[in-house]
């Protein structure tokens, strides 16, 4: 073990997917700021050139090929230094075989340069006592005995072994307590290294699921039992086609297991400096205290706000105007604000009223106001005659009277929003924003060509009750009233007040049908937990185990405490959402908020819902109770 002491710096960078250059660009720029930081090693995020979510661009050898030959550029800034940073794997002349579209691989690597040359990893050696070396070697490549050694850095810049790892703590899974494989990996190396590096690419989530150790774990070891861990992530925004991806940040130092400082995680870069002295056993930092979130929904509120705008810079550099459907309700006021606060100029963002005679006044001077607030061009207008028009083509196809009354005229008008939306973005030479969010994208309470049109969908991995704490918050940051209040309820021991409740207003006199609050949260249990089963659901039901859970009130206030009234809303809820797998396939794609998005986790498939036996159990358990 060294006794030496090294200043390290975490380069906490955004990284741009499939623009090596830009990315080679920004390690330049902090490689200059660590040096001048008296640094002498430099961290970066894991595949810090190219970008993790590049989808089957990394089967393409000449890419792969391309950005792995930014290696030696990077190599020449390190004059002075050791740059530890992430890269993909070159693919050899004669060709290998590449991971399929399926597999959770990158081609990920590591790389450790330092004045201008590579360093190779050593292996510790784990041998016996009838082996030469007998164990006090690093042998190159593994040892003859065959023993299998974990792969070390020997830091030859400062005589220090490192262990260098690549997203051990994935999905921001990095909190107060290291991961338990974070903290299996750290055990392994306690004793036999100074320094463990995570090199890591990890999206935010609201509610990773990532499981930390319990106190209780820790304390029973020695303070110098765990050799300290630097986890490096990047920020920005990549895709995986269909679920939009912010990283935070959130680089984070651990010392026995415990964080012990941070970078920000506010979708910023960063660079923190720590000095550790191995032989005191010591850590100092620089420029310590930076920001922390105290409300997960702030968060939330920035990583939309962070992935809308770097979505809107790389996909559309030629800054489009952006069409939105404004309609007086929550969804696409709230989205509108969420644009206000991405783009740098509300004069891209254009709002369209796309009455009928069911639009309320209400609503409408929600739209009026929502706009003077945010300052945004407001274009209103009826689609009635279009309408009609559609209903007199109809005629003319032989079909009577009638034909498009009820559910099919609801559709039309539906659709003809999005025919308009379409039409005015092409005028503008812009795109479409879609307001649609969690709840109506699960229950498939979006029409297929009409609301569910856009380019992106902020709002559709938020849930309504959290649309509710994002719109406050909205009008916080703004200091004035942007989101009107009428559209906010206001919850009291029983229930909730509501002025303006959720219509589509397609319709006269209606109501959304869903059971907000509770709603929210099943459906929030079903896509956002992959432990989440029916089964169980309903067993707690039938054990009374929800009276202590927060939807216990909810289940009172809309009288699913009446086993009848449960179990329909349960199949109706189970069969409107495997029905509208069609729908939501063809949705754009969504800024992820939560661990399951669809499109990145949570993998959906077009198959009719089958009861189990058990499930057939318990919902007769539950009608004759």
């Amino acid at each position: 073990m060294s006794t030496a002491e090294l200043k390290v710096a975490l380069a906490q960078m955004e990284v741009i997917a499939g623009q090596p250059e830009t990315n080679l660009a920004t390690i330049e720029s902090f490689v200059v700021r660590a040096k001048d930081a008296g640094a002498n090693l430099v961290v970066f995020p894991e595949l810090c050139l190219g970008g993790r979510y590049l989808g089957n661009r990394w089967q393409n050898a000449e890419f792969v090929n391309y950005v792995a030959s930014f290696d030696e550029r990077v190599c020449t800034l390190s004059d002075g230094i050791g740059i530890i940073f992430g890269n993909n794997v070159p693919i050899p002349a004669s060709g290998i075989d590449l991971p399929s579209p399926e597999a959770d691989a990158y081609l990920s690597d590591v790389r450790f340069c330092v004045d201008g040359e590579w360093i190779d990893p050593e292996h510790d050696c784990d041998c016996d006592d009838d082996c030469d070396c007998d164990g006090d070697c690093h042998c190159e490549d593994g040892c003859d005995c065959g023993c299998g050694g974990s792969p070390v850095y020997h830091l030859a810049l400062e005589g220090i072994d490192a262990h260098i790892a690549i997203c051990i703590g994935d999905l921001s899974g990095s909190g107060e307590l290291v991961s338990p494989t974070m903290f299996d990996i750290a055990s392994d190396f306690a004793g036999d290294c100074d320094l463990i590096v995570d090199l890591a690419a990890s999206p935010w989530v609201a509610h990773p699921l990532a499981q930390t150790l319990d106190e209780e774990q820790l304390d029973g070891l020695e303070d110098t039992a765990l050799p300290p861990i630097v986890r490096v992530n990047c920020i920005g925004m990549q895709n995986t086609d269909k679920a939009v991806l912010a990283f935070d940040g959130n680089s984070t130092i651990y010392l026995n297991g415990r964080a012990s400082a941070s970078c920000r995680d506010d979708f910023q870069e960063d660079l923190l400096i720590a000095s550790f002295d191995f032989d005191e056993d010591t850590v100092a930092f620089m420029d310590e205290g930076r920001p922390r979130y105290g409300n997960v929904d702030e968060k939330v509120l920035d990583g939309i706000v962070s992935a809308l705008r770097r979505f809107d810079a790389q996909v559309f550099p030629f800054h489009p105007n952006w069409v939105i459907g404004l309609s007086g309700g929550l969804d696409s006021s709230v989205t509108a604000a969420l644009m206000a606060l991405a783009f740098e100029s509300t004069d891209r963002i254009v709002g369209y009223n796309l009455a009928t005679r069911y639009n309320s006044d209400a609503t409408k001077m929600n739209a009026y106001e929502l706009a003077q607030a945010l300052g945004i061009r407001l274009v209103n207008g009826s689609i009635e005659g279009i309408v009609k028009a559609t209903n007199e083509v109809v005629s003319l196809y032989g079909y009577p009277e009638g034909a498009t009354d009820g559910l099919v005229l609801e559709n039309i008008q539906a659709r003809l929003r999005g025919h308009m939306l379409s039409t005015f973005a092409a005028i503008e030479g812009g795109v479409i924003m879609n307001n649609g969010n969690k709840v109506e994208a699960t229950l498939g309470y979006a029409t297929l060509y009409g609301d569910a049109v856009g380019a992106i969908s902020p709002i559709g991995d938020v849930t309504k009750v959290r649309l509710f704490n994002l719109a406050h918050l909205i009008n916080a940051r703004f200091g004035k009233t942007v989101i009107p209040l009428n559209l906010l309820p206001e919850e009291t021991a029983d229930g909730y007040n509501w002025e303006t409740m959720p219509s589509a207003e397609l319709k006269d006199a209606q109501k959304d049908p869903m059971k907000w609050f509770y709603h929210d949260w099943l459906i929030e249990s079903m896509v956002d937990n992959p432990q989440f089963s029916v089964e169980a659901f309903m067993q707690a039901y039938l054990e009374d185990k929800l009276a202590s859970s927060p939807v216990a009130k909810w289940i009172r206030f809309y009288g699913l405490d009446d086993p009848n009234a449960f179990v329909e809303d349960l199949e109706w809820v189970i069969r409107q959402t495997a029905n509208s797998v069609f729908k939501r396939i063809q949705m754009p794609p969504t800024i992820m908020v939560v661990r399951d998005t669809r499109g990145f986790e949570y993998r959906e498939n077009q198959v009719k819902f089958e009861q189990t036996a058990c499930y057939r159990e318990l919902r007769a358990a539950i009608l004759a109770m």
